[in-house]
């Protein structure tokens, strides 16, 4: 499997926010739905190794993302806060997360999926002038170069207008090995699994 959580259990100010029993994931695109405030989005950061559970056991890739820094590597998350950096363009953007000193070999990749996304006029842009839906396609199109094994992804569809969420749920469908996005209204059926938060004992 590539998640396992087990009584998983986070904690914010005395309130439980997040509840998983028990969960595995293996190869595939599962969806994830529910109100706000039903864990959805700190699920994505656990597994992801950056918001550390109160209890429970979290395996991904077979390791601890809280303690592998080579299982973090092979994990690409995207949130509402992108990270990119908004003084740098698009393309800038990409060389920096995708290139090494002296080479960059993902970046060709890279703008083939800033094609498919239609995002490829504003990558000479610097990132402050992109709007909320050319961020998130940017980031996608960085996350998927990237070429991580487990691709996380947060509420991707709803900045995106038709076209775009068509594209996108094309490309998810022929990328990365297993992809977990969170979802509250609707998006494309892309097959796949639901899961629905909260979940229960």
């Amino acid at each position: 499997m590539k998640v396992e959580v087990r009584e998983l259990k986070k904690v914010y100010g005395g309130r439980v926010v997040l509840y998983v029993p028990q969960l595995s994931l293996d190869d595939g695109i599962y969806v994830i739905r529910g109100p706000n405030g039903s864990g959805k989005s700190t699920f994505l950061k656990v597994l992801a190794g950056i918001v550390r559970p109160t209890s429970g056991t979290v395996r991904v890739l077979g390791g601890d993302p809280f303690k592998d820094l080579k299982v973090r590597k092979r994990i690409s998350l995207v949130g509402h806060r992108t990270g990119l950096i908004e003084d740098l363009n698009g393309h800038e953007n990409a060389r920096l997360f995708l290139c090494g000193p002296l080479k960059c070999e993902k970046l060709s990749h890279f703008l083939n999926l800033a094609e498919a996304l239609n995002i490829l006029g504003v990558l000479r842009r610097p990132v402050r002038t992109y709007s909320r839906g050319e961020k998130t396609k940017l980031s996608i199109a960085i996350a998927v170069a990237y070429g991580g094994e487990i691709l996380l992804l947060d509420e991707p569809f709803a900045p995106l207008d038709t076209t775009s969420r068509e594209a996108l749920s094309s490309l998810l469908k022929g990328g990365a090995s297993t992809v977990i996005i969170t979802a509250h209204g609707d998006i494309p059926d892309m097959g796949g699994r639901t899961i629905n938060f909260p979940l229960s004992a």
